[in-house]
């Protein structure tokens, strides 16, 4: 459980539906963001509230050491040589469907069933269990799991993928009085939080060059403070223009980003690339 109302529905549904449930906190993140306080820490009291209120166990497991490891030092990597990686997929390869799997088989012993809050559903099998989007094709969360090994599936469990609209989840919590049903929905990295400039977070460890952004045509028409601090196909942030101008192109050994206007874009984000 990560402290959401997601997560705290999930552990509902599956109280509803008879089966012995225990909860499990990651915690993969410990510096204090800008406002002083910890994320982390509010949304473990938040997952202790509803484990409460379900009468469920509820155990936390440290794993910032691993998820360091595997999951950020490769996402910086990757910033680093101007792509941009996507940590919450290999989160859950590396660190949910991983080590986490690993220390809460050594800590609590054999178990039948793991579930997640993700939007995903599964069909199948044993070795033929394969993995399916969500009812609701707006929230689908399938491709964060892509990642994952097979093999997990055939003993995984995604009640909130059969679900048809987001807003029922909500109505659920709302209904069985959990602690978070009025818990905002996080959209952030959890490194990050959703306060924090995401550019001025990654300037913290990667060094910022600043440099030019040239037109398809070769003109320039801004400035960028670093490869890492615009993604591919993301708004070029060049004002005193008509049109937008938008990211689709980096070239690493002359630190330049290249630009196109609305009219260009699909064309040239079809063949976006890192040079």
């Amino acid at each position: 459980m990560s402290g959401g109302v997601d997560s705290s529905v999930t552990a509902h549904i599956l109280k509803q539906q008879g089966h012995q449930v225990e909860a499990i906190f990651m915690r993969n993140w410990d510096t204090l963001d800008e406002r002083g306080s910890c994320p982390s820490t509010r949304d473990w009291h938040d997952v202790q509230a509803v484990c409460k209120q379900l009468d469920i166990k509820c155990h936390e497991i440290n794993l910032v050491k691993e998820y360091w490891n595997s999951v950020f030092s490769h996402a910086l990597d990757e910033y680093s040589r101007g792509r941009t990686p996507n940590p919450d997929v290999l989160c859950n390869r590396e660190i949910k469907f991983g080590v986490l799997l690993e220390h809460v088989t050594k800590r609590l012993g054999p178990f039948q069933w793991f579930a997640t809050g993700h939007y995903a559903r599964t069909a199948g099998r044993g070795d033929s269990t394969v993995l399916l989007r969500g009812a609701d094709k707006r929230k689908d969360q399938s491709y964060y799991l892509a990642a994952v090994d097979s093999k997990h599936f055939s003993r995984s469990l995604f009640p909130l993928g059969l679900l048809d609209k987001k807003r029922d989840v909500r109505k659920l919590a709302i209904a069985a009085g959990l602690a978070t049903a009025d818990k905002e929905e996080s959209m952030g990295i959890c490194f990050v939080g959703e306060r924090r400039r995401f550019d001025e977070f990654l300037a913290e460890y990667l060094p910022q060059h600043a440099g030019e952004i040239l037109s398809h045509s070769g003109k320039t028409i801004g400035k960028h403070k670093g490869l890492f601090t615009k993604t591919i196909g993301q708004s070029a942030g060049i004002s005193g223009w008509q049109d937008k101008w938008y990211i689709y192109a980096k070239d690493m050994a002359s630190n330049r980003m290249y630009a196109v206007q609305n009219r260009y874009v699909h064309r040239h984000l079809f063949n976006a690339r890192v040079l």
